[in-house]
Order: structure tokens, then sequence, then C-alpha cells
């Protein structure tokens, strides 16, 4: 039971959305270097004004993709960094509880 107004966090749920925030980064890394294989297969084998543009579009796409992941990633990061302020906000809430508790043991 929690008190209401109390933050309580949730170390497994935690975990498993930065696994699955970072496993989505790989998914997404890994789509941007099929799309840039393609580019690159598509420059070797095709001159074109058509060849050209479609090359430029792609590369469009590269860059705000990779300003997406870039993002992803500063999320991860952001999540990871207020995990580590409420664990370490917990630990310390749990040293000045014992701390309270020794000293009304030793009747301080």
């Amino acid at each position: 039971m929690t008190t209401p107004g109390m933050l309580t966090k949730e170390d497994e749920a935690i975990r498993q959305v930065l696994a699955s925030l970072e496993q989505q980064i790989e998914h997404m890394v890994t789509a941007g270097r099929t799309v840039e294989r393609i580019k690159e297969e598509i420059a070797g084998g095709y001159i074109s004004g058509a060849s050209s543009e479609f090359q430029r579009k792609v590369e469009d796409w590269m860059t705000r993709y990779q300003q997406v992941i870039g993002a992803f990633e500063r999320f991860v990061q952001s999540t990871q960094g207020a995990n580590a302020i409420l664990t370490q906000a917990e630990d310390d809430a749990r040293a000045h509880a014992a701390d309270g508790i020794y000293n009304g043991l030793q009747g301080a």
C-alpha cells in the first residue's frame, strides 16, 4: 500500500522499458544501414536525373532518420538518468529512515 502522493518506482518495469527502447534503436540502426546500402547500390548502377533525385531524397530521409535515432538515444539516456536519481533518492531515504530508527533505539 502506498501513501497518496508518494512516488513509487518499479525497477523491473523500468528495466523492461529501457531494454525495449535499446532494442528498438538497434532495429532502427539496422534499417538505416539497409537503406544506405540500397542507396549505394542504386548510385553504382543507375546514372540519371531520376536516380540522382531519388538518391537526394534518400539522403534527406537518412539525415532525418538519424535525428530520430538520436532523439531515441537521448530519451534512453534521460530515462537511465532519471532511474539513477530515483534509485539514489530511495537509498538516501532508506538510510535516513534507518538512522532515525537507530537513533530512536539509542534514546537520542
